[in-house]
This record gives C-alpha cells, sequence and structure tokens, in this order.
C-alpha cells in the first residue's frame, strides 16, 4: 500500500441503493472509513445493515451508487457487473476481510489450511511465509494448539476466532464484520469480543454490524444507526447512545437497554 493510498479513506460507499424484487433494502447510503476508524451499524433486523456491508465486496451488487476501497472503485448499475467489474471487484476483495456470522470454514481442511488458503491461492505467497504467518494469527487469537484441528472439532466461538485469524491473513485494509457473535452461544460471545477489541486496540479499520450495544459503545470511534435503508444516526458513541437525535434511534436504544436489564 502505498503513501498516497493511506491519505484518502479506506472505503466510501456514496449513493447506494439495493432491492430485492419490490423491497427497497438501502436507499441512498453515504459512508467512508478512514484506516484506524472502527464503525459499528446498529439498528432493527430489516434495516439493511447486513446488505450494506455485504455490498461493499460485491457479494450483493448494489442497483446504484459508488463503492471505493483504496485505489478501486465500482459503479454498477441494476444490481450487476459486467466482465470487466468482476475483475475491479476481485482486486477490492483483496483489499477486504470478511468474517460471516456462520463462520463458513472450509469442513474439509484443517484450522491451519483454512488460515492460509488466501494467501497461498489468491495472493501467491510462499507456503513457508504464510504457514509462519498463520501460525503467529492463531497464537494471536489463542488458538496456536488447534492448528491442525477440524473445524467441526471446534466450538463455534473457537471457529469464529479461526475466520478472524484468517481475514487477518490477508493483509486487509479493512475487515467486515457481519453479526460475528450472532450465532454462538451466549457464553462463547465474550471471547470472540475480546479478539475484536483488541484489533481496535491496535488500530484496525473494521466495519461491525452487532447487536452487541455495549461492545459498540465500548469499541467503536463512530455509531452507524440504519432504519429502513437509511443511516438516520452517524457519530462517536457518546453521541448516539448519549443523545440520539433520531426519535426512532432513541426508541430503538430505549428498547434494547430496557430488555437487558
Amino acid at each position: 500500500m502505498t503513501e498516497q493510498d493511506k491519505q484518502g479513506p479506506a472505503l466510501s460507499i456514496t449513493g447506494l441503493h439495493k432491492s430485492f424484487g419490490n423491497n427497497e433494502v438501502l436507499r441512498g447510503i453515504d459512508l467512508s472509513a478512514h484506516d484506524g476508524d472502527v464503525i459499528s451499524m446498529i439498528g432493527s433486523s430489516g434495516s439493511g445493515k447486513s446488505t450494506l456491508l455485504r455490498c461493499i465486496p460485491m457479494l450483493e451488487v448494489p442497483d446504484s451508487g459508488t463503492v471505493t476501497v483504496g485505489t478501486d472503485s465500482l459503479s454498477p448499475k441494476g444490481g450487476r457487473l459486467s466482465r470487466k467489474e468482476e475483475a475491479t471487484a476481485r482486486l477490492m476483495r483483496r483489499e477486504l476481510g470478511f468474517v460471516f456470522q456462520s463462520f463458513n470454514l472450509w469442513p474439509h481442511r484443517s484450522v491451519l489450511e483454512n488460515v492460509i488458503e488466501a494467501p497461498l491461492f489468491v495472493q501467491g505467497r510462499p507456503r513457508a511465509e504464510a504457514v509462519d504467518e498463520a501460525l503467529a494469527l492463531l497464537e494471536k487469537v489463542g488458538l496456536a494448539e488447534k492448528r491442525d484441528a477440524w473445524p467441526m472439532q471446534l466450538s463455534g466461538g473457537q471457529q469464529q476466532r479461526v475466520a478472524i485469524a484468517r481475514a487477518l491473513a490477508q493483509h486487509p485494509r479493512a475487515i467486515l464484520f457481519d453479526e460475528p457473535t450472532s450465532a454462538l452461544d451466549p457464553e462463547l460471545v465474550g471471547e470472540v469480543l475480546k479478539v475484536i477489541q483488541s484489533l481496535a486496540e491496535e488500530g484496525r479499520t473494521m466495519l461491525i454490524v452487532t447487536h452487541e450495544m455495549g461492545f459498540a459503545r465500548e469499541v467503536s470511534s463512530r455509531v452507524v444507526f440504519l432504519h429502513q435503508g437509511r443511516i438516520e444516526e452517524d457519530g462517536t458513541p457518546a453521541e448516539v447512545f448519549g443523545n440520539p437525535r433520531s426519535d426512532r434511534a432513541r426508541a430503538f436504544l430505549a428498547s434494547h437497554f430496557d430488555r437487558n436489564r
């Protein structure tokens, strides 16, 4: 990454729209993240958070708008990518790590093999280098002793920590987390949030869709509240949690914290 790359946002989204049939899920989203930003996206189910996150790497192709990652940019039309745009999307994905709520590890590959796959087969890095870094990353997430285990032998929390190590192995400009704890048993949530918090403390750029309000308030540099496909709040945790301007944001936060008393 050049110094010039670092001067602009790590990623930016402008005028993003996405519909599924007659259901307009995203209605003109503008959002940018600079290096070191930790942005938590909150809102009710169906507000468009996960769809927004999936549009950044073109896992869902927007109907209109522009997505820029580093120096690569796409402005798809009609929810489809041309062959040339597909090539650009692949370049953009190389700059992004993606952690899904359902882990998405290869079940027929060991923990170590899952982590080294993208460095080897996408980035073309030497195997010895990829293995050395993967072992260091597994140590980082507390799973060095599980290098030869199969995903099915791990708890959900352990699988998600492997998924985080796999994302880090790509040397991403930004990491996208789509509700990383929603599929976990409650007692396993903390171990995953602890790893994500340590990444925030390192200055990693992250966009996190989450229902963990206390976590979002503690680790985020910014919090974005979505409602019916639009951003209604975008500010610091103190601003959004302490003094939300939107009536819907106030109702959402009051409902959440009432349930958790």
